[in-house]
């Protein structure tokens, strides 16, 4: 478990860090005559990173199920690792002109086929070693993995920023080029790993590995795959606006100096990431479902509120009470939620089913909803603006969970992964 944590960290480490240095990359790679436009061009292409990961999803997961999870999770990592090197290599628009942005973008789309295949590989890979009773533990621990990424994220950029070097110069650099150590590491953690015995199992008996994972998928659980992808949409969307737009939000709206929105971004982070395996804990014990209910209706509630306070305060410190609030959301719901995306699939289609419905749900979610926010306030001008988006998206997700319980998957039952499906 540890070597999925420690992966799944450095993964979306790599991945997010863009995203917090996205006013940065504004003028650098995107001239403009507006910061705002900069931003935005910026913000698209963060999004463009996720417009690969369905691609990577189906690639990686068919891969993940024809060969085993554990090649598919050494082979993402690396790929993402020499992507993520590789930008911090980049040069701007100053030095090539219209090539800097197309190389970045060509690179982001590489990361995002990357990460298609990280996270849903990470959670498919401790539902199949986990014991029957503690899935949903098991099943924080990706989740966990993912939120320690963006802490890290956020404070190494902040740190680098408060050593005064030049972050519009070479600064910005150093997020990225941290990366090749990071990756050396995890590697050498994954090196070791050895494929669930539910993958050993399959390939021994009479059917043995799926030939065509998605085709048999998309035709035997087309409507297991859109609800992941619905509930995908309904944790994700609210809890990128908290962990990663609103950084931008506080930069370029608010003005407040960057290095202090990063540090306390980063400490909110890490004040609220060990709620993820607690109620992980919490979900085994009493049930998925309603803890579901409970978080999926805060986030319909809360980002409007969090983003009208925002406006109306005057420093970047006055803003954590709410984030620290707003924050707690993920944590609390989303072991119950993503624990229960392996057990819609049987073992010889897992990967590849739970990789695509979470890559589209994503891709929707996480993937433009910065640049979403982003345009609501400047087309409406309306400080709460932001919130709608999130709102939305939780909105979703309680429809998905409102969805007929055809399945195991947050029920919360004690035999979760039956072949005969």
């Amino acid at each position: 478990m540890r070597a999925s944590l420690v992966g799944t960290v450095v993964e979306y480490y790599e991945f997010t860090v863009y995203g917090f240095l996205a006013v940065v990359f504004g003028p650098l790679f995107f001239p403009a005559a507006s910061p705002v436009a900069a931003t935005l061009s910026a913000l698209t292409v963060f999004g463009a990173g996720y417009l690969a990961r369905p691609l990577g999803g189906v690639v990686f997961g068919a891969l993940g199920d024809r060969l085993g999870r554990r090649p598919v999770l050494m082979a993402t990592l690396l790929m993402m690792g020499v992507s993520s090197a590789l930008i911090g290599m980049l040069p701007t628009y100053a030095s090539i002109g219209p090539a800097a942005p197309v190389l970045l973008l060509l690179l982001r789309l590489l990361q995002g086929f990357s990460a298609g295949g990280e996270w849903a590989g990470a959670l498919t890979y401790v539902s199949e070693m986990a014991p029957p009773r503690k899935r949903a533990l098991y099943g924080s621990i990706p989740a966990m993995g993912v939120g320690i990424g963006f802490l890290t994220a956020a404070l190494m950029v902040a740190l680098v920023a408060s050593t005064g070097v030049g972050m519009s110069t070479w600064g910005w650099r150093i997020p990225f080029l941290v990366c090749v150590p990071l990756t050396a590491v995890c590697v050498a953690l994954r090196y070791r790993l050895e494929d669930s015995p539910e993958f050993k199992a399959i390939t021994r008996t009479a059917g043995g590995v799926s030939r065509t994972p998605v085709r048999e998928t998309l035709r035997r659980h087309p409507l297991d795959v859109l609800r992941v992808a619905a509930l995908t949409i309904g944790v994700l969307g609210p809890s990128i606006l908290g962990k990663l737009y609103l950084s931008v939000h506080l930069v370029q709206v608010k003005k407040f100096p960057p290095v202090e929105v990063y540090f306390l971004l980063g400490l909110a982070l890490a004040a609220t990431v060990w709620i993820f395996p607690v109620m992980g804990a919490k979900s085994d014990a009493r049930g998925r479902r309603p803890i579901a209910w409970i978080g999926l209706s805060a986030a319909v509630v809360l980002p409007v509120p969090l983003f009208l306070y925002v406006d109306a305060v005057s420093s970047a410190l006055a803003v954590v009470p709410a984030l620290l609030i707003y924050l707690v959301v993920e944590p609390f719901v989303s072991a119950a939620v993503f624990a229960g995306f392996p057990e819609l699939f049987p073992t010889r289609t897992r990967f590849t089913g739970v990789s695509i419905g979470l890559n589209l749900g994503t891709i929707i979610a996480a993937g433009f909803g910065p640049a979403i926010a982003a345009s609501l306030v400047a087309s409406t001008g309306w400080a709460g603006a932001p919130g709608l988006w999130g709102s939305v998206c939780a909105l979703i997700g309680l429809i998905a969970l409102a969805g007929p319980r055809r399945t195991n998957t947050l029920e919360n039952r004690e035999v979760l992964h039956d072949e005969k499906r």
